[in-house]
């Protein structure tokens, strides 16, 4: 990917087609709250998942996606398939923050690293994003 923007935007593209691995969903791009701004949040029937784009900096990429679990309960970095399996050695960081790891492979979403999803500590943040996803 040439840029952040284009990661972004490829992955929007493939939710809206409805090929995804959480199946058909809202969507929310550039989300800001008080603690910042998520790329993409995306809702399903049952789950808020908040997603965080890099192209290098995986690391910044965690610390972004971990400040989103206070909203979603789901919370990943998407990255370049090289890098994101990269971040991948690094698993037990990512397990310990509860934060995934997906990226984009042959045209498909592909989850790397699943997060256990567990309950946002601020769900009026939830609601607000829940709001003003679009499907």
């Amino acid at each position: 990917m040439s840029s952040e923007a284009t990661l972004v935007a490829t992955f929007v593209d493939l939710l809206r087609s409805g090929e995804t691995p959480w199946g058909e969903v809202g969507i929310v791009q550039e989300f800001f709250y008080a603690r910042g701004k998520t790329d993409v949040v995306i809702t399903t029937d049952n789950s808020t998942i908040a997603i965080e784009a890099k192209l290098i900096d995986w690391r910044k990429a965690l610390d972004q996606a971990y400040r989103n679990t206070c909203f979603a309960e789901e919370s990943y970095i998407l990255m370049p398939e090289p890098k994101a399996n990269f971040a991948l050695k690094f698993m037990n960081e990512f397990e310990v923050r509860g934060v995934g790891i997906c990226c984009i492979v042959g045209g498909q979403i592909k989850i790397l690293f699943t997060p256990n999803p567990s309950p946002p500590l601020e769900p009026w943040i939830t609601a607000q994003a829940r709001s003003l996803a679009s499907v």
